[in-house]
């Protein structure tokens, strides 16, 4: 009981201290609320049917993916408020703006009506120890910690590593995407035989969550789906 006051004492200051702000564009909004009024309006969220379900595109590119995961389910496009938020996330380092965009990619699960008990355990697509420590955090790690907390699922850390560093994929084309992260990631032993959720911020080429898919199933995962704050509407992605 003492636990639970001190964790509400220290919720109750976190929230004076640092009241939370849209991910979009920073103005104060409430405790329950996502983005602000303003951000809420350019969202444009995705429902069943709005893109293929395997590749996550408007014009099914599955013939050149080929995807191994088995769905994608993107929260939106990669534009308006969620492109703002997803870079705010990512570059101009506001790590807070994960649980807020986490609880958006929980009911994203609930409008594609996915329950939860379809998976076993969440994985997040890993960075490099190298470009971790100079952002300071795996943006999708955070974004995972929050599903978790949301919907029950629990994370895995380890279920994926990258083992080695390779190029920025947002610097490439689509086809030298395809190449550079071969070979990059590792899954740990917790994978085999379970259901897979990975969670990453953005879904491009699908080159990231099919190297991701690819390394999970040959270590022994059931199977592998993607949840993504943003797809991009073309194979590539304006910054």
């Amino acid at each position: 009981m003492k636990k639970d006051w001190k964790h509400s004492i220290m919720a109750a200051v976190r929230r004076i201290l640092f009241p939370p702000v849209c991910p979009g564009c920073g103005r104060s909004i409430g405790k329950r609320e996502i983005f602000c009024p303003v951000c809420q309006k350019q969202l444009h969220l995705l429902s069943p049917g709005d893109v293929c379900p395997k590749c996550g595109k408007e014009t099914c590119t599955c013939n050149k993916l080929h995807p191994l995961f088995s769905q994608v389910y993107p929260a939106g496009f990669y534009e308006g408020s969620i492109q703002s938020a997803i870079r705010n996330l990512k570059f101009l380092h506001h790590p807070g703006h994960a649980k807020p965009l986490g609880t958006l990619l929980a009911k994203t699960l609930e409008r594609y009506h996915v329950a939860p008990a379809n998976f076993d355990l969440l994985a997040a697509v890993p960075m490099s120890r190298k470009r971790q420590k100079s952002r300071g955090y795996n943006q999708a790690a955070l974004l995972a910690e929050t599903v978790s907390v949301e919907t029950g699922i629990p994370f895995c850390p380890d279920a994926l590593v990258k083992i080695r560093e390779t190029k920025a994929q947002h610097d490439l084309s689509g086809s030298q995407r395809r190449t550079n992260l071969k070979g990059s990631f590792a899954a740990g032993s917790a994978v085999s035989g379970k259901r897979v959720l990975l969670i990453d911020d953005v879904f491009t080429t699908g080159s990231t969550a099919n190297e991701a898919a690819e390394v999970l199933l040959q270590s022994g995962a059931a199977r592998v789906d993607v949840l993504v704050l943003a797809t991009t509407r073309f194979e590539t992605m304006q910054l």
